[in-house]
């Protein structure tokens, strides 16, 4: 399911079980105002959040999605389960699903404190998204601080999800503007229309290889990720140029993965498939970032020589929902019969962690275990976790 984005302004919490017990905990976990539900007055707050704990009444739950669904309601709806048949818990998302309703079925079995400190991360990030950003960036600023390669590089590291030994680094471009930091995220739409991609991707390549051998050194057991543009791998000049760059680059071709993401990858044209097969002839590593954003299936994952699937962080961060969690584990039980590695991204909590761990997805990569950093951070300081 698409997850929608919404600018919920309480929430309204309601269980069958404990009401006063289940209230306690929701006004100490949630950072929004809390209320007692009254579908009736749902109608007021269409884009609230509602959680619901349910251990028994079925028929409660049909009767509230009949109200929602009658009142238009627009916002999100959280079930905590305490289920030990995941049956159950699929059932119930049918059924809220079913209403048109946008819901999270979260496991609430172990503890339901840690379950609504869960609801209220995710709320809250859902708000922030759906949120304007307060600066508008000029079109020509951003394509001038593109072509003229006004960026810098920081990194993100990787570790083993099991023993959490450092894996890899990925190389993220960030543009430069008078002595400040302007994130990608504030400016894909710009990128992208002004078809700045493969000149993002070659400033960012290039300022990576240029401290690698410093950056190697002092983390000899890591490997570096960096992001290509499928425009960059469709032109006809791409092989010429990634052969003098790969002749000119003193690297161990095996410590350089480069990640494609899938939606690039399945709308490009043949070229981009050859160009694959060029940058695996030469012994680097091929990996499909952002997995589950595209048109995901088993076939697609056969149908070009990757040795990595990152999956995307809108699936882990929501991974304690039942339909997040079915196809993380799916997609790790299919990468493991190619013998491809997985990687988790945005893992913020011990939670999550423990449920990636779980599932036997392999690496992790997210701010629970380390935030992004300059160049001149890592070389100061040591952020191996064993």
């Amino acid at each position: 399911m698409v997850t929608m984005v919404y600018a919920g302004t309480m929430y309204f919490i309601f269980s069958d079980s404990d009401s006063d017990r289940f209230e306690r905990l929701c006004n100490q976990a949630l950072n929004l105002a809390v209320k007692p539900l009254q579908l009736d007055s749902v109608e007021s707050q269409p884009n609230a959040c509602i959680v619901l704990e349910l251990k028994s009444c079925m028929t409660l739950l049909l009767d509230i999605c009949e109200h929602l669904k009658a009142q238009k309601f627009q916002g999100l709806v959280y079930v905590l389960s305490e289920a030990f048949d995941k049956r159950q818990d699929t059932l119930i998302h049918k059924v809220l699903t079913s209403y048109g309703l946008d819901a999270y079925i979260v496991n609430g079995r172990e503890s339901t404190a840690q379950a609504l400190n869960w609801v209220c991360r995710h709320s809250t990030d859902s708000r922030q998204r759906s949120a304007k950003p307060d600066t508008c960036y000029d079109k020509e600023l951003i394509e001038e601080l593109v072509t003229s390669g006004k960026m810098t590089v920081y990194y993100q590291a990787q570790f083993q999800s099991d023993s959490l030994e450092l894996v890899a680094f990925e190389a993220l471009a960030r543009l430069m503007h008078n002595g400040k930091l302007i994130p990608l995220n504030e400016v894909f739409d710009v990128i992208h229309e002004r078809g700045l991609w493969a000149e993002l991707t070659q400033s960012t390549l290039n300022n990576a290889l240029k401290t690698h051998h410093q950056l190697f050194e002092r983390y000899p057991e890591a490997n570096l990720a960096i992001n290509l543009s499928a425009k960059e791998l469709s032109e006809d000049s791409f092989s010429r140029r990634f052969k003098d760059f790969m002749s000119e680059a003193p690297i161990a071709y095996p410590r350089l993965m480069f990640e494609l993401t899938e939606n690039e990858l399945y709308s490009t044209r043949s070229s981009v498939a050859r160009n694959l097969l060029l940058i695996k002839g030469k012994g680097a590593r091929l990996s499909i970032d952002d997995y589950g954003t595209g048109l995901s299936n088993a076939a697609r994952l056969t149908t070009a020589p990757f040795d990595e699937v990152k999956l995307d962080k809108s699936f882990i961060q929501n991974i304690h929902d039942i339909s997040e969690h079915s196809f993380a584990k799916s997609t790790a039980e299919i990468a493991r019969t190619l013998h491809m590695k997985t990687v988790a991204e945005g893992v913020e909590d011990q939670r999550t962690l423990d449920c990636i761990r779980e599932l036997g997805i392999d690496q992790v990569q997210g701010f629970l275990l380390h935030k992004p950093q300059s160049f001149e951070q890592l070389m100061e300081t040591d952020i191996r976790l064993t």
